[in-house]
C-alpha cells in the first residue's frame, strides 16, 4: 500500500482490500485506520456497514460528523440559514448549469442530479474554507447511476510532466476560479489559486477545469490563449479513461477522501419517485486534525 502514497491509476488500486475498511463504533480507532490510507496510502478509503439504513436524515447528519470529528474540525457549509456541519448532497429540483459552459448564479451543483465533472472542493475555497479532508456518508441511492468516479492528482501532474511540461509550468500559477454559489458574505465570488503547488514537502491540486474557465467571465475579460490551452491539457490528462476509478457506493458506505490530493466526480442518475427514498449522500468537510 505504500507504493500507492506516490501516485496510483485505475489497476494499481482496483483491489478493494487497499481501500475498503469495516466500520467500528469506536471512532477513535477509526480515525486511525483511516489516516493510514489517507497519508500512507491511495488517499482514500471507503468505510463499509455504516449503520444509518434505518436513521432519519438528521441523525445521517450527526453519524456523519461524528466519524469525522476524531480525523479532524468539522467545517461549516453554507451560509445563513443553509449552514450544517453536514451538508446533503441530493436533487433539490434544480439545474447546475445555464448552459454547457456556465454555471447557474444561484445553484449549487451538489443539489442536482446531472454529471459532476472532476475536481477537489478546496479549488474554490468553499465558504472560505480549505478543507484538508471530505467525507461523503451515503444515505440513500439512487434507482439508476450516481457513481462516484475519483482520478489521483499526483498522478496527473506525473503525467502532464511527461506529456505536457510546458503547460505544467503555468499550472504552477495563479489561475481563477469561479466561486460564486459558495461565496463567504462579503467576499468576491472570484478566488485565485494555483492548481498544482507544493507545500510542507507534498504536491496540493485546486483542480477545477469548469470553474476556471468561467471565471473569465465574471472577470470580464477573455481567457488567454496560453492559460486555456494550459487547461485544455489538464482536462485531456484528467479524462483518461486508466487513471480514473469508479466506484457503486452503498447505502452505508461512508467515503473520505484527502481533498488536497484526490479528485471526484459523479455520473448522471435517475432517482425513485419515492421521496423518501431518494439518493442522498451527507458531506462533512475537515481541517486535519
Amino acid at each position: 500500500m505504500a507504493g500507492l502514497a506516490h501516485g496510483w491509476d485505475r489497476r494499481s488500486v482496483s483491489d478493494r482490500a487497499l481501500h475498503v475498511l469495516p466500520y467500528e463504533g469506536d471512532h477513535d480507532a477509526l480515525a486511525r485506520r483511516l489516516r493510514t490510507r489517507l497519508t500512507s496510502g491511495p488517499g482514500f478509503a471507503v468505510v463499509t456497514g455504516v449503520p444509518v439504513h434505518a436513521l432519519p436524515t438528521e441523525q445521517a447528519q450527526e453519524m456523519a460528523v461524528a466519524m469525522m470529528r476524531p480525523l479532524g474540525r468539522p467545517l461549516p457549509q453554507g451560509t445563513g440559514s443553509d449552514e450544517s456541519l453536514a451538508w446533503l448532497v441530493r436533487d433539490e429540483g434544480v439545474s447546475a448549469h445555464t448552459d454547457e459552459r456556465r454555471f447557474s448564479e444561484p445553484a449549487y451543483t451538489s443539489k442536482s442530479r446531472g454529471h459532476l465533472h472532476l475536481h477537489n472542493d478546496a479549488a474554490v475555497s468553499p465558504f472560505g474554507h480549505e478543507p484538508d479532508y471530505v467525507s461523503l456518508l451515503v444515505h440513500r441511492t439512487a434507482r439508476a447511476g450516481g457513481a462516484t468516479v475519483l482520478v489521483d492528482a499526483l498522478t496527473v501532474h506525473r503525467v502532464l510532466a511527461h506529456d505536457h511540461p510546458d503547460h505544467l509550468a503555468l499550472l504552477h500559477t495563479p489561475f481563477a476560479f469561479d466561486r460564486r454559489h459558495v461565496t463567504p458574505p462579503g467576499r468576491s465570488p472570484v478566488v485565485w489559486g494555483a492548481p498544482f503547488a507544493h507545500r510542507d514537502g507534498h504536491l496540493r491540486a485546486r483542480c477545477n477545469t469548469v470553474r476556471m474557465r468561467g471565471a473569465y467571465h465574471l472577470l470580464d475579460r477573455p481567457l488567454p490563449a496560453v492559460r486555456g490551452a494550459a487547461i485544455d491539457a489538464l482536462d485531456e490528462v484528467l479524462h483518461r479513461p486508466e487513471l480514473a476509478l469508479t466506484l457503486e457506493l452503498a447505502e452505508g458506505d461512508c467515503l473520505v477522501v484527502d481533498d488536497r490530493r484526490i479528485l471526484h466526480g459523479r455520473t448522471t442518475y435517475q432517482d425513485h419517485d419515492d421521496p423518501g427514498r431518494r439518493r442522498c449522500l451527507v458531506r462533512v468537510m475537515a481541517h486535519a486534525g
